[in-house]
């Protein structure tokens, strides 16, 4: 997906999330005694959209999790290479698992 749909795609998102705390807002503003019934059918009528948020930041921080760990070892092997080729006596790592 382009950055622009992406853009269009989260404002639109947006939008609905404002206008619906909003809407509440303004009802439990406009008659308190009813804040919880209100509060209760909020909660009661969206949480399947509370719930696809909580896997959807779930899912993208454990992405971003396995990414950086990837990233850790990808360079940790990039230095063990490097240092490798100072030592050209030494068999790498990597010649052995290939020799194996």
């Amino acid at each position: 997906m382009a950055v622009e749909g992406k853009a269009a795609l989260w404002t639109l998102v947006g939008i609905f999330v404002v206008f619906k705390v909003v809407t509440t807002a303004v009802i439990v503003a406009m008659d308190p005694n009813a804040a919880q019934l209100i509060v209760g059918l909020f909660i009661a009528l969206h949480w399947p959209f509370v719930i696809f948020g909580v896997v959807v930041g779930l899912a993208t921080a454990g992405a971003w999790i396995a990414f950086r760990a990837r990233l850790f070892r990808v360079r940790a092997r990039k230095r063990e290479l490097e240092a490798a080729e100072w030592r050209p006596d030494e068999i790498p790592q990597v010649f052995r698992e290939w020799n194996g």
